[in-house]
């Protein structure tokens, strides 16, 4: 389900213009530069065909891989498949096109793989090879090693329009500060009365005196079009929120959800949880949104977060009421986003 209110996406729109100015911003260059558009991406997946001599590589050093989370292997072809869950792409018919042709982010939340040597296990969720060699003990594993080759299938709604006569502002990457909830107070007493207790979960935090619930940003990309007509919305992309999340608990029953990705054009947050993303949690009603500037960051304040109906089933029943109901504010948002400096 999608929440419209035009308010919410002129306000947010505002913001990450103001947010792009003077920093990771770009537009789009030329009359004869034609722009394909993927506001939204469902899927596929994105697959690596693992390098046969890096796969040796592993093997003797006694280290198996193996995919977590919903990513899939196929033996015979020695193929890692991470599913999309989300995202947003431009290909431009310009190749010269600065700061690269294709932009986007294409987001694989729940999956990933497992390297494991022994009693030894390293999971990586975002292909970062740091980390390795201390680890496991060695210094085999080089930066810049060839995991394998990339078949990328992305699924969505493609439109193309003209840069000529829509100008986009394009922030290709998203960094800090975070995004809080302050608990809606009935929803609050609502929860204590059901002996429901809500806690912040990884790198989420809680601050007692305000009842306001902290998730850090962690990355994301937008692209604002000036034509205000521009479908499915004029603003698309993504604010992700890796490693953080609520945990709702009551006795021994509890569910988490974590990995909050925010999707401004349909003002929706979705989430991660039991091993599945992408599921739709809240609405984001930005209908009295106030848009203000601190430190060089933007700041929405206002924005009233509301159960989906997934969300309010799950809640339902995981704890055995019927208490939750689709609509049932949780808290009003405060973000402070920045954009990253390259």
């Amino acid at each position: 389900m999608r929440l419209t209110t035009k308010t919410s996406i002129t306000a947010l729109c505002g913001a990450l213009a103001l947010l792009g100015a003077g920093s990771v911003a770009a537009s789009a260059q030329g009359a004869t530069d034609s722009v394909t558009a993927i506001p939204s991406l469902t899927g596929v997946g994105t697959s690596v065909k693992l390098d046969a001599g890096t796969a040796k590589a592993l093997t003797d050093l006694g280290v198996s891989i193996a995919p977590n989370g919903n990513a899939a292997f196929d033996a015979p072809s020695s193929t890692i498949t991470f599913p999309i869950t989300s995202g947003y792409a431009e290909i431009h018919s310009d190749h010269g096109f600065k700061p690269g042709y294709i932009a986007g982010s294409i987001s694989h939340t729940g999956s990933g793989f497992t390297l494991t040597a022994g009693a030894t296990k390293v999971e990586q969720t975002d292909f970062v090879v740091g980390a390795l060699n201390k680890a496991f003990n060695v210094t085999a594993l080089k930066a810049g090693i060839p995991l394998g080759t990339v078949h990328l299938v992305a699924k969505g709604t493609a439109t193309t329009y003209n840069p000529a006569t829509d100008k986009v502002t394009e922030i290709s990457r998203l960094t800090g500060q975070s995004t809080s909830v302050k608990l809606d107070p009935a929803t609050a007493k609502a929860l204590g009365a059901l002996g429901v207790a809500v806690a912040p979960t990884g790198t989420g935090t809680y601050d007692s005196a305000t009842s306001t619930v902290g998730f850090p940003i962690t990355g994301g990309f937008a692209a604002i079009h000036s034509d205000h007509n521009y479908k499915p919305g004029y603003i698309a992309g993504t604010i992700i929120h890796q490693a953080s999340g609520l945990k709702f608990s009551k006795g021994d029953k509890s569910i988490e959800v974590a990995d909050f990705v925010v999707d401004p054009a349909n003002s929706m947050l979705t989430a991660s949880s039991g091993g599945k993303a992408g599921i739709p949690l809240l609405f984001l009603d930005g209908t009295n949104v106030k848009v203000g500037s601190e430190g060089g960051n933007v700041v929405l304040d206002g924005t009233v977060a509301k159960l989906t109906g997934p969300g309010a089933t799950a809640l339902n029943t995981t704890f055995g009421v019927t208490a939750f109901t689709e609509g049932l504010p949780l808290g009003t948002v405060h973000l402070v986003a920045s954009a990253a400096s390259n």
